[in-house]
């Protein structure tokens, strides 16, 4: 069984992307950004094609809880990424053939402390053949209130922003689309899709709600090394992301200015490890299998797992 961590009855709202200033119109869901950082080839290979979802699981440590404050925290956290058709206009998956390709990406864990219990879950989907988002959406328990947020990206106009909740108030904006611009939950998946084949350095941005700006941030693969994990050692390419300032982070809670990724070598480019530069939180890979989730119980199939998240 494996440890779960304090967390307290009110949680932030570092995960809300707001107000921000951008560029002045939206692609359209077919119009590709203009120099692409991620690679289609990767993101298009036959690996996403075998009607089966990736899941995967992380062990999550940190040394301080929601408020900073300093607290040793550890939880596992699952993921999981599946192909499916969305549609741009109306925001959802769809099954009658039309749509775009996409991902969908989901984390997902839950925080215990006395009588409450907290759960959490993040899900992005982006277009399949550059990763331009389409709509991150968060939901959340904590016994004080339900709470949902959603960061929507149409094909044409501003994005648009949501939220609801029983106790802590609801909201609408909008803002500017800005080209190469990534919701926080999206950077793991953004991570394993960058392109470095022309260069060592990939810029792009993060929207922040609280500064009501786009955070500029920039990506640099430093070289590669095997990784030791539960799930065995693996080879791996180091990724280091620089933020402007912090940005909102679902491990962190709020990130460091500087993060380490290391992402496999393999076809998958599965995420290894995580962590920020002064310690205080990584996630580091525990179990992962591909599934079709939807039809099978994937739980029994587990060997390192015990729990649900």
């Amino acid at each position: 069984m494996w440890p779960r961590a304090l967390a307290l009855c009110s949680m932030g709202s570092l995960l809300l992307f707001g107000l921000a200033l951008g560029c002045s119109r939206a692609p359209t869901s077919s119009e590709p950004d203009a120099d692409p950082i991620t690679d289609r080839q990767y993101l298009t290979a036959d690996v996403w094609n075998d009607g089966q979802a990736e899941v995967v699981f992380y062990r999550v440590e940190r040394t301080r809880d929601q408020y900073g404050r300093a607290k040793e925290q550890a939880f596992i956290m699952g993921t999981y990424l599946v192909k499916h058709r969305f549609s741009p206009a109306d925001m959802t998956k769809v099954t009658d053939g039309t749509g775009v390709s996409s991902f969908k990406y989901a984390a997902f864990y839950e925080l215990e402390s006395g009588s409450y219990q907290y759960k959490r879950n993040w899900v992005v989907n982006a277009r399949q053949n550059d990763l331009r988002p389409f709509k991150q959406s968060f939901t959340s328990f904590d016994w004080c209130s339900n709470r949902y947020r959603e960061v929507a990206f149409p094909p044409d106009g501003p994005v648009e922003v949501r939220m609801r909740s029983d106790d802590y108030g609801n909201r609408r904006a909008s803002f500017a689309h800005r080209s190469k611009a990534y919701p926080p939950a999206q950077l793991p998946l953004l991570i394993r899709a960058l392109d470095f084949g022309a260069a060592d350095t990939l810029s792009f941005s993060v929207p922040v709600a609280d500064s009501s700006a786009y955070v500029s941030a920039r990506a640099v693969r430093t070289g590669t090394e095997t990784v030791e994990t539960e799930a065995g050692a693996h080879d791996s390419e180091r990724i280091v992301v620089h933020y402007e300032t912090p940005v909102p982070s679902p491990i962190g809670e709020t990130s460091d200015t500087t993060e380490t990724y290391w992402r496999g070598t393999g076809a998958e480019r599965r995420l290894v490890r995580m962590e920020a530069e002064g310690g205080r939180y990584q996630m580091t890979l525990v179990e992962h299998l591909r599934t079709p989730y939807w039809r099978e119980n994937l739980w029994p199939k587990l060997d390192r797992i015990d729990d649900r998240p």
